[in-house]
């Protein structure tokens, strides 16, 4: 993500009120007294859309695992039932939810899609201007993915290549 005042302001939509600050690692400070009845804790996930990281980095998280609670974060962030981030992932539902609750790693294969997802959804803010636009987006089914939803798709490579085609297509005044 780009350095400015820019990227601090895309950072606090996407954060829902709340504020990113970089200071070597990120931490979640409250705007408001309202916001003192919020959660402390950002979200995995949403600490992964906000972050453009090192390709080493990622490198690194995959290999050692994302936490398996990252996948509430997802139900959360993407507005979508748990099923569709198992099906995502590519983890039975029942592996999952143990995994969860035992506060365990997923395994490379499913910590890639993790990683991949919040790149993708980056992306998608960044091309149509907060969370909220992005999520529908990646819900919805597109013509160009032959009615497939982009967020379907996001489970291999090849189709993650396809949807930052459509997004880049979108960007720069294409229509899909």
């Amino acid at each position: 993500m780009k350095k400015g005042k820019g990227s601090m302001a895309r950072r606090a939509v996407l954060t829902k009120g709340y504020r990113v600050r970089e200071t070597g690692t990120y931490r979640v400070e409250r705007r408001s007294v309202a916001d003192r009845r919020a959660p402390e804790r950002a979200g995995q996930f949403v600490l992964f859309v906000t972050t453009d990281r090192p390709t080493a980095e990622k490198i690194r998280l995959i290999r050692s695992g994302v936490r398996a609670r990252v996948v509430d974060d997802m139900v959360r962030y993407l507005r979508v039932p748990k099923h569709v981030i198992f099906a995502l992932l590519h983890t039975p539902q029942s592996t999952a939810h143990k995994l969860i609750k035992d506060n365990r790693l997923l395994d490379s294969g499913a910590s890639e899609r993790v990683v991949r997802v919040a790149d993708i959804t980056r992306l998608a803010e960044e091309t149509f201007g907060g969370r909220e636009p992005a999520a529908r987006w990646l819900a919805t089914p597109n013509l160009g993915l032959s009615n497939a939803t982009p967020l379907s798709m996001l489970d291999t490579e090849p189709g993650s290549m396809e949807v930052r085609r459509i997004l880049s297509s979108v960007s720069h005044g294409g229509a899909f």
